[in-house]
């Protein structure tokens, strides 16, 4: 018998929680919870409001290190107060410097595509953690914020080198 796989999952916040329902219950009739346990982690908006800053509990991010894997749903970013993105935060806590979005025409779905008689198939590969994650903002004036855009060269090689690799793979 196949192993099952753990996957820590945060339900997220606002319409989060209905998504990730629907999901679940997706894999459950496409026969994927008998292969995957979930474990429940406490992050988002509830962790910002209790004083957290990063927006997850010490023990989600234990959990989340134990499965190697975080399934979660929309997250609340904090307003005001220079609270940064639980998003922004899980990148850069675990290093997930690249999102890889693929895209592909699925046989019998309509799109504006399909309908054109263009096939689709396609992947984008974009940096996660440097760039404009990096949150270098300084006002100037009243009327003028400077937002800096940093990005290193061995930031840049690792993000070229998985698109290269995923390349080579797809």
């Amino acid at each position: 018998m196949a192993s099952r796989v753990s996957i820590a999952l945060a339900p997220g916040d606002g319409i989060g929680p209905e998504i990730m329902n629907a999901t679940l219950e997706l894999f459950k009739a496409a026969g994927a919870m008998d292969h995957a346990d979930f474990r429940p982690v406490e992050m988002g908006a509830s962790v910002f409001a209790r004083g957290n800053s990063r927006g997850m509990t010490d023990e989600a991010i234990r959990t989340v290190e134990e499965c190697g894997i975080l399934f979660k749903g929309p997250m609340e970013t904090p307003k005001g107060g220079g609270g940064k993105s639980i998003n922004v935060t899980a990148r850069k806590l675990w290093n997930a410097y690249a999102n890889l979005r693929i895209f592909k025409t699925l046989p019998g779905v309509d799109t504006v595509y399909s309908r054109a008689g263009l096939h689709i198939d396609m992947c984008i590969v974009r940096e996660n953690i440097e760039d404009t994650y990096g949150g270098v903002e300084h006002r100037l004036t009243n009327d003028v914020v400077l937002g800096k855009r940093i990005m290193s060269a061995p930031g840049c090689d690792e993000v070229h080198r998985f698109a290269f690799q995923t390349a080579r793979r797809l």
